[in-house]
């Protein structure tokens, strides 16, 4: 594979998945992490990517929200080996809430064929309502708010003020970004207000983020680090990111991709 052809396999992986990680390019494509991060200056030059700690997003794309469908796609392995780890956190008649999102939807599926837990679960999204009320043992409730077209999360002052009357066990929160510089970021501002509601309505905030997310940067601020309390990934952070995580107390869980029968 030349240069030329190098740069077009991650310019491709950036038009699919709209962020890359240096390190994870380097293992896929068979070179050095040095020789990706100057494929990465190169086509940050050419105007086609921005450069981020660990990484790279689509240029333009700090804004740009991935439709739902696309972000099922993308990395459905990988989320599929976080929501069992999350799944694995829960216990009998505990309270806890399912934020929207690809990895959160995942959850919501994987809970539905769960038979041995008996859960209240309180959620801002019409998508995860409907797929866990199937499952009887389970109480399903919807926070009000507005229905964001697309995403089916539920946003606005209702959501905020159903949030702040509860308090749950645990929230199973998605994002879009995370970074050591900016910390848990998502593109749409109306769901950033309704994370933080989230937050304040948990003891334990455990994130579910595949490794795709880390080094980026979307649009909007959810929280700092010290908001949340677990990291359910699928591979170890970069160091600087590991270790602004370690350093604000933030367990860090490795889901196995590996499947027993």
């Amino acid at each position: 594979m030349n240069i030329e052809e190098r740069r077009s396999v991650i310019a491709s992986r950036l038009e699919q998945d709209h962020t890359v990680n240096v390190v994870t390019l380097a293992e896929e494509i068979g070179v050095s992490a040095m020789t990706v991060r100057r494929d990465l200056a190169e086509l940050e030059r050419r105007g086609y990517a921005r450069r981020v700690h660990g990484g790279a997003i689509l240029e333009g794309q700090r804004s740009f929200e991935p439709t739902l469908p696309k972000r099922l796609s993308a990395h459905a392995p990988e989320k599929q080996s976080i929501v069992r780890e999350a799944i694995g956190m829960c216990r009998q008649d505990e309270s806890i809430l399912i934020d929207v999102g690809s990895t959160t939807l995942f959850l919501a599926e994987q809970l539905r064929d769960t038979s041995d837990l008996r859960l209240l679960i309180l959620t801002p999204s019409v998508l995860l309502s409907r797929i866990l009320a199937d499952n009887p043992a389970y109480t399903v409730l919807v926070t009000g708010g507005v229905v964001r077209r697309g995403e089916y999360s539920l946003t606005g002052e209702l959501a905020t003020a159903s949030l702040r009357q509860f308090h749950v066990d645990r929230v199973f929160m998605g994002i879009a970004g995370i970074s050591a510089e900016t910390g848990l970021t998502e593109y749409n501002m109306e769901d950033a207000v309704v994370k933080r509601a989230m937050i304040e309505a948990s003891s334990q905030v455990v994130v579910l983020a595949d490794s795709s997310k880390f080094g980026t940067a979307a649009l909007c601020r959810v929280c700092a680090f010290g908001a949340i309390d677990v990291l359910i990934t699928d591979a170890d952070p970069p160091s600087a990111l590991r270790e602004v995580l370690r350093e604000n107390d933030v367990e860090i869980r490795i889901a196995s991709q590996t499947v027993t029968a």
